[in-house]
């Protein structure tokens, strides 16, 4: 089943709580990544979550609902449903181009009648930019071939024969790539590694997988480290140096 990413904002836990039990019981294809209490907390979880949709209450404290969508200066890549006490902001909810809008409390049906709307609109989105990507390689040598990778304000696609190495930080992976570009990004290093390992990368640690094409030399001293063109030295922990010793030494 697809995932649909989620994040609700709003300024009473216990509705957040309310909502988040609610869709866990009755709309399992949608995932709360996360939640904030105000405009300014969900500005950093949209930056670092990339949402598919947004659960937006409108009245919360000093920045409402649509004080944050106009602070998003129309970079919104999210579906939106609203989620009020108040029924007086539905024309307004409509104009500011909601999915859809709902009154507190909220009617099940009506809240699984609304996930239905968002999955309908999302779920051809992150499918057509999948099969894009997908067939764009089908057509590439192995060193023109991308990966696409999530920032905050766009999908990059990367060429995987530019980048270097990657580096975990706990549930981020920085990637470093030739002319000292470099990207964070909200996943982990394992699902990469599923990824470019038929790239010829190899995770020589727990922390990092290096590009073998752009291996500069194996430094033996030190108790042996990788040393990449980018002139970084990558460690090699003591349960993957057999594997990956034989790789570099055949």
């Amino acid at each position: 089943m697809m995932k649909i990413k989620s994040i609700i904002v709003d300024d009473e836990s216990k509705s957040r709580n309310n909502l988040k039990l609610l869709l866990h019981e009755y709309c399992p294809a949608v995932e709360v990544v996360g939640e904030a209490e105000s405009a300014a907390r969900a500005m950093l979880l949209i930056t670092e979550h990339q949402p598919d949709l947004l659960f937006l209450d409108i009245e919360m404290g000093e920045l409402s609902g649509f004080d944050l969508l106009k602070l998003l200066n129309g970079k919104q890549t999210f579906e939106l449903i609203f989620v009020t006490a108040f029924d007086k902001y539905g024309i307004q909810a409509v104009k500011a181009c909601a999915l859809d809008y709902l009154l507190k409390p909220i009617n099940i049906l009506e809240l699984s009648n609304a996930v239905d709307k968002a999955i309908h609109q999302i779920g051809p989105k992150k499918e057509n930019e999948r099969l894009r990507e997908l067939i764009a390689n089908i057509d590439r040598k192995d060193e023109e071939q991308k990966i696409a990778v999530p920032l905050a304000d766009k999908i990059e696609f990367i060429a995987i024969s530019k980048i270097i190495r990657l580096e975990a930080e706990g549930n981020y992976t920085h990637f470093y790539l030739e002319n000292q570009k470099h990207y964070m990004v909200c996943k982990t290093l394992k699902e990469y590694q599923e990824l470019l390992e038929m790239h010829q990368f190899i995770r020589s640690h727990q922390s990092h997988l290096i590009n073998f094409r752009k291996i500069a030399a194996y430094v033996k001293t030190d108790g042996g480290y990788i040393a990449m063109e980018d002139g970084s030295q990558i460690p090699i922990s003591r349960q993957r140096r057999e594997d990956v010793l034989a790789r570099i030494l055949r």
